[in-house]
């Protein structure tokens, strides 16, 4: 067999064995993108049920007229105030009356309800050790211009704590899968490396430090992380179009136009494919330098 055709055959070897180990750690780094956007999604989601939470502020007889309002204006600019909204004593009867099918004050004589303002909390504020010192200074800050605070306080206890079991609960499962992926990028590496195995032993030979064996050899599997890291991007991306245009399309849009998200995204499959793939080269080399000649031929 001639020269070239030796290269050839050794290059489409080495190519081959390349384009493996690259699919095979964008498999993985797919996978670990899709847990990525799941816990970005339930993180938003919960984010979004806790802003849900409403308190209502009613307003007392003693209240002066638009001091609703004033104090609308008032708690928007507090940095745990998600949204403050006025609702005059006539906008709450009339939706009253449409949920009644009747105006009460047809035969009560008098609008029986008062005006009020809906605060809804930012997540972060939106469980009851914090909603008793907001609910605090606003009865400081109101006194007697308000009748009642109210907020369904076991309400909120039950969803934080179900929203804590599943976060847990969805933790132990990315725990696991994450486990999973970096033994299995890690085998992927390691036959990589397995193939290079003689070379390896014949550079201690002629002198080489493990250092310098293992550079190259880093720098071969970290760019195939990187290239694999573009691919499941890539592939990512496909998955969140289709869903984007099908189904969750407001979570989806949502949580590509956070750049944190997106950033967070990036980084959950770029971070472990760099170092995965360069401390499973390390620890394979290593095995390898260690290993002696003859051994090599009965692994």
């Amino acid at each position: 067999m001639s020269t070239e055709n030796i290269r050839i055959k050794k290059r489409k070897k080495f190519f081959g064995a390349r384009f493996t180990t690259t699919l095979s750690i964008a498999l993985v780094l797919f996978v670990i993108g899709l847990m990525a956007v799941g816990a970005l999604t339930m993180a938003r989601l919960s984010d979004v049920l806790r802003e849900q939470f409403t308190i209502t502020i009613e307003m007392s007889d003693a209240a002066a007229k638009g001091y609703g309002a004033k104090l609308a204006n008032t708690l928007n600019s507090e940095p745990y105030t998600k949204q403050a909204t006025y609702i005059s004593a006539d906008s709450a009867l009339t939706v009253l009356t449409k949920q009644l099918g009747e105006n009460p004050e047809n035969f009560l004589g008098y609008n029986p309800l008062h005006a009020s303002v809906e605060l809804q909390l930012m997540s972060a504020y939106a469980v009851n050790d914090s909603i008793e010192p907001i609910v605090k200074s606003i009865e400081k800050l109101c006194g007697k211009n308000i009748e009642a605070i109210d907020y369904n306080k076991s309400l909120i206890d039950i969803v934080n704590h179900n929203l804590r079991k599943v976060g847990m609960v969805l933790a132990v499962v990315i725990g696991l899968l994450l486990l999973i992926c970096i033994s299995l990028i890690g085998n992927a590496v390691r036959m990589a490396i397995f193939a290079d195995r003689f070379l390896i032993n014949t550079m201690q030979l002629v002198g080489a430090t493990n250092w310098f064996i293992r550079r190259p050899l880093i720098w071969q599997n970290v760019a195939c992380g990187l290239v694999a890291s573009f691919i499941a991007l890539l592939a990512i991306a496909g998955v969140l179009w289709g869903t984007m245009t099908h189904v969750a399309a407001g979570a989806v849009i949502e949580l590509l136009s956070n750049p944190w998200s997106i950033g967070i995204l990036v980084g959950c499959v770029v971070i472990p494919g760099i170092l995965i793939p360069a401390i499973a080269t390390w620890i394979a080399a290593g095995r390898y330098l260690r290993t002696n000649v003859d051994d090599l031929y009965l692994m």
